[in-house]
């Protein structure tokens, strides 16, 4: 019996009686392999989370899993019975509030009984009376003044050592039904909050009210898992109850070796689950690209017949969007992006019907089962391939015409006698949305059909996992989360469908990134290339330059494809599959081989005109990782617990004196995620508002008498989502999975959807008026516009009423009102129908306004004026004071063609993007409820990443600027796009508001701190709590993420804030302890012109082998004067001298006509520079076309710089060392290394110690944990010691000993450095490693008293810092000296501003609080190319 259905006997032996006969007593497992016996016995459990998955039981239990003995069998037969009486004399009587006692006697005898005999536990048993010490470690608490406390009953102890907690608990519908005592949890999430006290090292317990038996695994990071059986069939069904007795031995709990027991079980399951996940995001974007080419197929025969077409469902097609048109249409209307956004909605609707069918959420009598639903078609569809094989299927497309006809029942509702389903409404099932797919001919034939072969593969992808090197396995999606389906459907995002201009063909290649190749390249290839390996290769270099993002075979591979095309047996017929076109079949003959198969063994072959699956330009600079659960419940949870305590955590420390709020305040908050992907983080705010609801109902005695846990817990969800929550995303698809997540989570049996229209937006969150005086002033900053506006008055003086902005939003807000209630199918004034009118009514008003807004944001967009404030940006807004007064006259008919020329100049992309034009979100219009109290009173998520370099290329110089000026306040500087993110988020919460959102690490460095975390804390921002840099918590996933919670409300200065797990008073905007200065470090006028990033070459064809090098000085030793050795990091960092491995061209800023003069160095760099910049844009970029042999930037600074030194110090931009070495300057030095120009060696010294060292690490940037050495934010602003006597001593003795130790042994600086700072090489182990640490300590005394502070701690140890361990100073004292030296900058920076103020000059940009040095046009051009 399921343990989330009524738990009444009869129905429970009904369930286990089907079970039987699914064949899974341990008879009928004789036949089966070992992986299919454990998914036997695991698909009888109950589960939630990652729980033991098959293959880490496979490999465990080859043999399965062992059954139990005789002796043990005897003593359940012996002990069963007395449980069997209590628990129908309890069910007899289930009304009654008290539990009897006799009930209680008979479980506890049973639980005993279980534990020490049957699974084996025997003296290791120990109740928490035996054990008092188990209470006190263990014990958790709901929050709150009347806390609801729980221990644990007892333990397996052997020793010190607690193997499991067991919970027993009273007798109830199921373990997962949250209580009603004030703590709205189950006795499962009470089991894990056990298990995660900040005492426990434990991760498994078992909860058990003596039926219901689960087993539960909460390790203090990660995900939780839990699986729950029902004792009553362990006679019917051994096999579960065989492998939960041999799960919780001791030996599986405290003995043998720790890779054996539970906890590393779930562990390695937690891996196959993620495993799992990714595979079925591959194959669920193979199902989608099979059901493209079905439609497409039917779309061109569609076009071939002009099949007269039924307009009964089409009528609301656009004009223009017919299929015969440069748009890409035909005779249904159906653009190619529509056609891709309909099949990814059927692929969501079918992934409803599984999900809600196996939770019982949908009807299960046979008319449903039989007529609509999809849960048991796989397994027919299966017979009928083996009955009448795969290809006879091709002919029949009874899958779809239910799927379609199950959409629109769902959409409308069915009440009939004999069957009755709610009309569920929502977008997901609407008929209308794409109407191409319902379209009939004239005698009412669907025009568009898909298979049933090919819907036996969908449904293959959807309910089968296809791991490499194990055997397929069914899935239920009763075991996959909401937030799983989110992510598998979120990496659909960046794909859509194009029209091919020309015959193309699949290739192999890693699953879901295979490249496609047109025909005529393939043909011209094999025209130059006559071997199959050749072939191959230049194959694989066409791909490499024409589609890098693709993951093509290797060339042996491809090869060998290619060579078995020549006597494939179903060439012929396989073709045939494809096309009756006989030339085209002919053309295909020679590429059989190498084209891949679809999922219904077809080649992939795209014809003219058909439609292909492609890349949008978004997916090659985003990321998508899934989301695991507990990390985004950890932000949720963090975010949202300030604002369901009044006090709280921002009050007080003390979680006794937290005081709950009511209902009615939590159901008035306003939480919001402004890049909402797939509702993963709306999702867990559901899960944790409407916990929080529950309980607060049950404080106020609000629950109505004889009410199930479970059916409060979906009420208060469908609150929640109603009221609540709120999402925006950019990309429309996105939106509705969103929409989806929210219904699954808050589904309800015999209730509509959930209705979301309302709160889930489409629409660029950093585009869009965020308070309605700007549309007033029709001006993005209101103080800047003129007082009068020539549109908005009518003849008589007053407001037209389209355009009396207050009236307008008035009326908006009272129909949302309206909308912020459950839907009902009882209530006509909450049904779907009537919210459905009313957010159409809420459209329609809204429309002119809208418009009129994003004018107002076009303007700023326009790349000739730019956002930029000033007379210019004032000027262009009169324009549009005058369009719009021509648009909207007070009399006669308006002429809007100049502001459309203004939105279309302004909202057209300039680069290419995803999208036609921006779509502008507009907070007081979109959601007037939430800006007219002031904002949000909560912001989660996790935005989008993209790299300060490359948001002009990805989305236009025009959008960066307009981030720039409007969300920055013109703070300028290198700042990824996270930060831009960072500052809407604060920009949109009330005075009292908190943020809960994830970033990659780069959010605490460099110009992405200095424009987002800097400028928030200055304005009034409280960071809270924060993760500085973890590891993603999925496996597949290799980089770091920070975390970041605060508020804007007043913190009481005696709560700590917590960062990375540990207590602190105050946290900086780097994410790490606040030292006692404050502030941040000033750009120093004394350290300008001194520090340079090396020359940025830009071209590979510039570099050549020293070999090649040295040939050409010996033909004409001219050629020296521009041929150099090009030391990048990865030589200075590897190799033993710091020696290039490369030479470079080198025509610095010579003229072409100088630059001719050396005739092999400009034939090289003619032949292999020349062809990839010409073609680049010349005005965009016109020194990279019209001085294409130069570098992009030369660094002409710093050769001037350098001229007359013979050494310099270089240090590589991104290293762990952060270690200076001397070299040559008879090199050129790459980007990837910084050039110090000086020889000084106590300037050596200084750069060489553990005082810049830190500062390097703090103030520089870096992705995962490799500091990146920034000269303008480390160098520029490190205040250096006076250069002493001492310091010139140790410098040496470092340079030259050092030196000798690398040469000797041939170690480069990091292998180097990685021995002096491993804590495992003791001393005395290595000589020259102890030497090195000695002068390293030596160092640093020498620079600190260089400084005048000798009174530091300097005692050397292995110390982490930022997951870096090192031989250096200890902690305390590096936050010391980080706040001397943050002392020291500001009182030079100051002496500096004095002095200049006297003098009446400017210290400039480079010292400027607000700012960094002047930007020249080369740098503003440097600043926009990803190098």
């Amino acid at each position: 019996m399921s343990p989330r259905t009524s738990a009444s006997k009869g129905r429970t032996r009904s369930r286990t009686t089907g079970r039987k006969a699914a064949g899974t007593d341990r008879g009928a497992l004789g036949g089966r392999s070992t992986a299919q016996q454990h998914r036997a016995w695991l698909g009888l459990v109950d589960t939630e989370g990652p729980f033991l998955s098959v293959p880490v039981l496979t490999g465990l239990y080859p043999q399965g899993i062992p059954g139990l003995s005789r002796e043990r069998r005897e003593v359940l037969r012996a002990v069963k019975p007395a449980l069997d009486r209590a628990w129908d004399v309890w069910d007899a009587d289930r009304d009654s509030e008290a539990v009897p006692t006799s009930y209680r006697r008979a479980r506890d005898a049973w639980v005993g009984a279980v534990l020490t005999e049957v699974v084996g536990w025997g003296d290791f048993w120990t109740t928490v009376q035996d054990c008092p010490a188990l209470a006190e470690t263990y014990r958790a608490a709901s929050d709150g003044i009347q806390a609801v406390t729980v221990t644990p009953t007892g333990a397996l102890l052997r020793g010190e050592e607690v193997g499991a907690l067991v919970l027993v608990t009273d007798p109830a519908d199921s373990l997962r039904e949250v209580g009603q005592d004030g703590w709205a949890t189950s006795p499962i999430d009470r089991m894990a909050a056990m298990l995660r006290a900040p005492g426990s090292t434990c991760s498994i317990g078992v909860v058990t009210d003596g039926r219901w038996w689960a087993v539960v695994s909460a390790p203090r990071e990660g995900s939780a898992a839990s699986g729950v059986v029902d004792c009553q069939t362990w006679v019917e069904e051994p096999a579960t109850r065989d492998a939960f007795c041999e799960l919780l031995s001791v030996r599986r709990l405290v003995g043998g070796t720790a890779a054996h027991r539970l906890p590393r079980l779930f562990e390695d399951s937690v891996l196959a689950a993620e495993e799992v996940t990714e595979a079925l995001g591959t194959q669920v974007r193979s199902a989608v690209e099979l059901i493209v080419s079905a439609l497409s197929d039917a779309l061109l025969d569609a076009a071939e017949h002009e099949a007269p077409v039924n307009l009964e469902n089409i009528e609301s097609i656009a004009p223009g969007n017919d299929m015969g048109r440069e748009t890409g249409g035909g005779p249904l209307g159906a653009e190619p992006r529509e056609v891709y956004e309909a099949v990814v909605t059927v692929m969501m609707r079918c992934v409803f019907l599984l999900f809600a069918e196996e939770r019982g959420l949908l009807p299960s009598d046979s008319l449903y089962t039989g007529g609509y639903g999809l849960a048991t078609v796989l397994d027919a569809l299966e017979a009928r391939a083996r009955d009448e094989g795969e290809e006879s299927m091709d002919g029949t497309s009874l899958t779809w015409h239910r799927l379609l006809a199950t959409s629109r029942a769902l959409h409308g509702g069915v009440n009939t006698e004999d069957m009755r389903i709610p009309a569920y409404g929502g977008s997901l099932f609407d008929p209308e949305r794409f109407p191409f797919l319902t379209a009939t001919d004239a005698s009412g034939t669907l025009l568009l059909t898909v298979s049933d072969r090919v819907m036996l593969h969908v449904l293959r992808s959807l309910q089968t996992a296809r791991l490499k090197g194990q055997e397929a396995r069914r899935l239920s999606f009763r075991d996959i989360d909401v937030e799983q389906i989110g992510y598998i459907y979120e990496g659909l995002l960046g794909y859509t469908c194009t029209r091919a201009e020309e015959t193309t063909l699949g290739l192999p290649g890693k699953d879901g990134e295979e490249p496609e190749v047109q025909l005529s390249v393939l043909n011209e290839l094999a025209e130059q290339h006559a071997e199959d390996a050749d072939l191959a290769g230049a194959i694989l270099a066409w791909l490499k330059e024409h589609q890098p993002g693709a993951k093509p075979p290797t060339r042996s591979a491809l090869a060998k494809a290619l060579a078995a095309g020549d006597t494939l047996p179903d060439a012929d017929r396989v073709l045939l599959a494809v096309t009756r076109d006989e030339a085209l079949r002919a053309d295909l003959r020679p590429w059989i081989g190498a084209i891949r198969r679809d999922l219904r063994g077809r080649p992939v072959v795209i014809q003219r005109g058909g439609l292909v699956v492609t890349e949008t330009p978004s997916r090659r600079n985003a990321g998508a990782h899934y989301t695991p659960r507990c990390l985004a419940e950890e932000v949720v949870r963090y975010a949202l617990e300030p604002l369901v305590y009044s006090p709280g955590p921002h009050e007080t420390d003390d979680r006794s004196q937290w005081q709950p709020v009511s209902s009615d305040h939590i159901l008035d908050l306003h939480v919001a995620d402004i890049a909402c992907g797939s509702g993963a983080f709306l999702v867990a705010a559901a899960r944790f508002l409407a916990r929080e609801l529950v309980e607060a109902w049950t404080r106020e005695g609000a629950l109505q008498q004889g009410a199930r846990p479970a059916n409060l817990e979906r009420q208060a969800l469908r609150k929640v989502v109603a009221r609540c929550l709120y999402g925006v995303d950019i990309n429309e698809m996105a939106v509705e999975m969103c929409k989806l997540s929210l219904w699954l989570v808050s589904l309800d049996e015999d209730k509509p959807f959930s209705f979301v229209d309302d709160k889930v937006f489409v629409g660029n969150s950093l585009l869009g008026i965020t308070d309605l005086r700007q549309l007033k002033a029709q001006h993005i900053d209101p103080a800047a516009a003129t007082t009068q506006r020539l549109f908005e008055l009518d003849r008589t003086g007053a407001y037209a009423g389209a355009l009396d902005v207050d009236a307008v939003v008035k009326r908006v807000t009272d129909r949302r009102q309206d909308l912020a209630s459950e839907v009902s199918s009882t209530d006509p004034a909450r049904s779907t129908t009537t919210k459905q009118r009313l957010q159409h009514e809420n459209e329609e008003d809204l429309k002119l306004l809208t418009r009129v807004a994003d004018a107002i944001v076009a303007v700023g967009l326009n790349p000739k004026i730019g956002a930029k404030p000033g007379k210019q940006l004032n000027e262009a807004y009169g324009v549009l004071a005058v369009a719009l007064g021509r648009a909207f006259p007070t009399e006669g008919t308006g002429d809007d063609s100049s502001l459309k020329a203004i939105l279309k100049r302004g909202l057209t992309p300039t680069v290419p993007t995803d999208y036609k034009r921006w779509h502008c979100l507009h907070w007081p219009l979109a959601m007037p409820e939430v800006m007219e109290r002031g904002g949000f009173d909560a912001i989660v998520g996790n935005p989008p990443f993209l790299g300060g370099m490359k948001i002009s290329p990805t989305m236009g110089q025009n959008l960066r600027e307009s981030f720039v000026s409007v969300l920055a306040e013109n703070k300028a500087g290198n700042a990824d796009l996270v930060a831009y993110f960072f500052l809407r988020s604060f920009s949109l919460l009330n005075e009292r508001g908190t943020l809960g959102l994830i970033a990659t690490n780069t959010v605490a460095q460099g110009g992405t701190r200095e424009v987002g975390l800097d400028q928030m804390v200055d304005s009034g921002f409280t960071i809270t709590r924060a993760i500085q840099s973890r590891s993603w918590p999925s496996h597949g996933a290799n980089l770091e993420f920070a975390a970041v919670w605060g508020t804007r409300h007043v913190v009481s200065p005696q709560v700590t804030m917590v960062c990375d797990d540990e207590s602190v008073p105050r946290i900086s905007t780097l994410l790490e302890p606040a030292g006692r200065v404050g502030g941040k470090p000033e750009r120093l006028v004394e350290n300008v012109g001194i520090a340079f990033q090396g020359c940025i070459v830009l071209g590979k064809g510039f570099i050549l082998e020293p070999e090649e090098a040295g040939e050409w000085i010996a033909e004409d030793p001219r050629n020296a004067e521009v041929l150099f050795p090009y030391l990048n990091g990865e030589d200075l960092n590897s190799r033993s001298d710091c020696s290039a491995s490369r030479w470079v061209v080198d025509f610095n800023e010579r003229s072409q006509e100088a630059a001719r003069q050396y005739k092999l160095p400009w034939k090289y760099v003619f032949d292999k520079v020349r062809p990839e910049r010409v073609v680049k844009d010349a005005e965009k970029y016109p020194r990279m076309v019209n001085e294409w042999w130069k570098y992009w930037n030369s660094r002409p600074a710093m050769r001037k710089a350098i001229v007359d030194l013979d050494e310099v110090l270089v240090i590589a931009r991104v290293s762990k060392t952060v270690m200076p070495v001397r070299v040559s300057t008879r090199q050129v030095v790459s980007e990837q290394v910084v050039v110090f120009a000086t020889d000084s060696y106590a300037q050596q010294a200084a750069l060489s110690s553990s005082v810049h060292q830190y500062w390097a690490i703090t103030y520089g940037s870096g992705m995962r944990n490799d500091p990146r050495y920034t000269p303008s934010d480390v160098f520029e602003t490190f205040p250096r010691p006076e250069p002493t006597l001492e310091l010139e001593a140790i410098g040496r003795t470092l340079d030259t000993e050092r030196r000798e130790i690398m040469l000797r042994r041939e170690l480069g600086l990091t292998k180097l450095y990685n021995l002096v700072n491993d804590p495992g090489l003791e001393a005395g182990t290595d000589p020259d490693v102890d030497r090195m640490r000695a002068i390293h300590v030596e160092l640093d005394a020498a620079v600190a008293a260089a400084y005048g502070w000798e009174d530091l701690d300097l005692t050397h140890g292995f110390h982490t810092y930022r997951k870096m361990t090192r031989w250096t100073v200890p902690p305390a004292t590096r936050v010391e000296i980080l706040d001397r030296l943050l002392e020291e900058n500001h009182r030079r920076a100051a002496a500096e501003a004095a002095a200049a103020a006297a003098s009446g000059q400017s210290t400039g940009g480079s010292c400027s609080r607000r700012g960094r040095k002047p930007t020249t046009s080369a740098q503003a051009q440097e600043t926009t190319l990803d190098i």
